[in-house]
């Protein structure tokens, strides 16, 4: 695609690109805003550098690709409710040093993400990202038709439960982590999205499970389903498919949160570094079949059932 109003150059084949010659803090032109949508739809994350972005252009150009939404339990930056702190510190775990796609136990994920840092270590702290259409593209006919007639479900509390689990009180009473866990599951009910989904922008199929909240496949053999979503868990982390990016004071991320899984890299505990982030827009997870090579669709077991009957 040419580009008349921003230089955007890739990063590795399949995901990532550098884009310069355009000010994110001041950006004021649709044509401008179409070009960067359009290198976001194509590459799946966009880096900036030397942007000066403050909460409040942060949290205007997320509007532009949809509704700025709050998170569920990151913390807000005071004064701006749709604008979090994702930060970490210390030897502990963190949520972020997983293979994720953010939010999928909404019914309705965010479509993008703007990520910007406001405090980084001295050395480390980079992020990746990996292409989940080429993880899905790579795999062999057999698995794709078996992924394309799946579904799974996704839990909040299921993934927090393992960062709590060693915050528990001594007695085993209900300490501030039990009532937290309690919270979220009554506010946070499953949702159940297909296993592969066509994008919601470009139509493209992509896979659609990740290690943060996917915690089974639907009507399939708990055993089975755990032994299957930890093979498309290391899938995802073949080099093949990604892009690394080293944060700088400055640096702006964009990414498609529906083409995408990332990772937060915790080399450089227990230093701080904090970011400032953004999720905009948001889309309901779904597969159209009639999209589907003919070869590749699933059988239809309830006909195939009734036949038989």
């Amino acid at each position: 695609m040419e580009y008349r109003h921003i230089k955007v150059e890739a990063m590795t084949p399949v995901v990532g690109a550098m884009v310069s010659e355009v000010d994110l803090g001041k950006l004021t032109s649709d044509d401008v805003f179409a070009e960067i949508s359009d290198a976001l739809w194509q590459y799946h994350v966009l880096f900036f550098r030397d942007q000066v972005l403050p909460p409040e252009a942060q949290s205007r150009l997320g509007n532009l690709f949809g509704e700025v939404t709050p998170h569920e339990f990151m913390r807000p930056l005071d004064g701006h409710p749709d604008v979090h702190i994702t930060d970490h510190e210390g030897d502990g775990p963190s949520g972020n040093a997983h293979w994720h796609t953010d939010v999928t136990y909404r019914k309705r994920p965010n479509l993008v993400t703007i990520l910007q840092p406001i405090e980084l270590p001295k050395l480390g702290g980079d992020t990746l990202w990996c292409s989940t259409g080429a993880a899905f593209d790579a795999l062999p006919a057999p698995m794709k038709s078996m992924l394309l007639g799946l579904s799974a479900e996704h839990d909040m509390p299921f993934h927090m439960r393992r960062l709590w689990s060693g915050q528990r009180g001594a007695d085993g009473g209900p300490d501030a982590a039990n009532e937290a866990e309690f919270k979220q599951i009554r506010d946070n009910p499953i949702v159940v999205h297909p296993a592969v989904i066509n994008h919601p922008v470009t139509g493209r199929l992509t896979l659609f499970v990740n290690s943060n909240w996917t915690k089974k496949f639907v009507d399939m053999d708990l055993d089975m389903s755990d032994h299957l979503l930890a093979a498309l868990f290391d899938w995802v982390k073949r080099p093949d498919f990604q892009v690394r990016f080293q944060w700088e004071m400055g640096s702006v991320g964009i990414f498609d949160n529906f083409a995408t899984q990332h990772y937060a890299v915790i080399d450089y505990a227990p230093a701080y570094r904090a970011m400032q982030r953004v999720i905009a827009g948001s889309a309901e997870p779904a597969l159209d079949l009639s999209t589907v090579a003919e070869g590749l669709r699933p059988p239809d077991w309830a006909s195939v059932r009734q036949a038989a009957e």
